[in-house]
């Protein structure tokens, strides 16, 4: 089930990737964006203000998309990396939400909503196999139905 959740999580990024190169708007003015923007008061990312570094967003979402899709073909053994990384991910994001960069615009209500999409992933990920707790996928996590 790891292994399944670790592949879903590299094909649904490589999509992100994919929506962030042509049509960025779609994820940045969303619905979702704009919900969590009105709970949090964090701003709105504006797609337009840097097109060069949305780009690198991007590509770099791509890139860990496919580094999940390979890590899923690896075994369990490539589960605990993939927790650290979303994990950390998910820490440094509510940090830059939640510290005093509200006045320096370093956290935006995209920012929050990607790190609580990688708390999420990374949590399934420990559900699925406690294993990545202990520095290595057990491969042993219990099958849920």
């Amino acid at each position: 089930m790891a292994q399944t959740l670790i592949l879903v999580k590299g094909i649904a990024d490589v999509a992100v990737a994919a929506i962030l190169t042509f049509k960025p708007a779609i994820i940045y003015e969303s619905f979702l964006a704009r919900a969590v923007h009105s709970f949090s008061e964090l701003h709105l990312t504006d797609a337009s203000t840097a097109p060069g570094f949305n780009q690198s967003v991007a590509c770099m979402v791509a890139a860990v998309g496919v580094g999940h899709v390979v890590a899923s073909k690896s075994g369990p053994a490539s589960h605990a990396s993939v927790f650290a990384m979303n994990l950390t991910f998910s820490i440094l994001g509510f940090l830059a939400c939640a510290l005093p960069s509200r006045e320096s615009g370093i956290g935006s209500a995209t920012m929050l909503m990607t790190s609580c999409n990688h708390l999420l992933f990374s949590l399934a990920l420990l559900w699925a196999d406690p294993g990545v707790l202990g520095g290595r996928g057990s491969g042993t996590g219990k099958k849920r139905s």
